[in-house]
């Protein structure tokens, strides 16, 4: 099999790929679409006009919660808060609420970073189907395995 240039979807690059991180079930793009560096752009001016060149490690934190949630993260399920009477119920996804999640639990950031630079989340389906293939060898020539039939298969008796 050569090089593939169509390997991945690169249309989730963009809108994200469902994934599984402790318990929540989240949309999680590719980290460096052109959609996070057009977010990481605007905020960089922002900050810098609102707070000049140096700013806090809150203020870090902010600008980057604020990054992921709006540049990487686009959407959530089983994602949950206790409401006033105690009781643990959904909580909607909205950039704002994003931007919450990952203030109140930076543990979860590492998780999210890791997601958005897993390049085998945006694999095209079929490149699963073209494993399953005989590959030609570099000299032409089918490699691997005599395939099977289903007839040699069902006469195990």
């Amino acid at each position: 099999m050569g090089f593939r240039i169509d390997k991945y979807d690169s249309s989730k690059f963009q809108d994200g790929e469902w994934c599984q991180i402790m318990g929540g079930e989240f949309k999680i793009a590719r980290m460096h679409n052109a959609h996070y560096r057009d977010v990481k752009r605007r905020l960089d001016k922002r900050y810098r006009k609102d707070h000049g060149d140096e700013l806090s490690a809150e203020m870090e934190d902010r600008k980057e919660a604020q990054l992921v949630a709006e540049g990487l993260i686009r959407d959530w399920r089983e994602v949950t808060a206790l409401n006033e009477d105690g009781e643990e119920v959904p909580v909607p996804y909205s950039v704002e609420a994003v931007a919450d999640l990952l203030q109140n639990r930076p543990d979860i950031i590492p998780f999210i970073a890791q997601k958005a630079v897993d390049l085998e989340r945006f694999d095209r389906i079929e490149a699963e189907e073209s494993a399953k293939k005989p590959r030609n060898s570099s000299v032409g020539g089918v490699s691997g395995r005599k395939p099977t039939s289903k007839k040699q298969e069902s006469n195990t008796d």
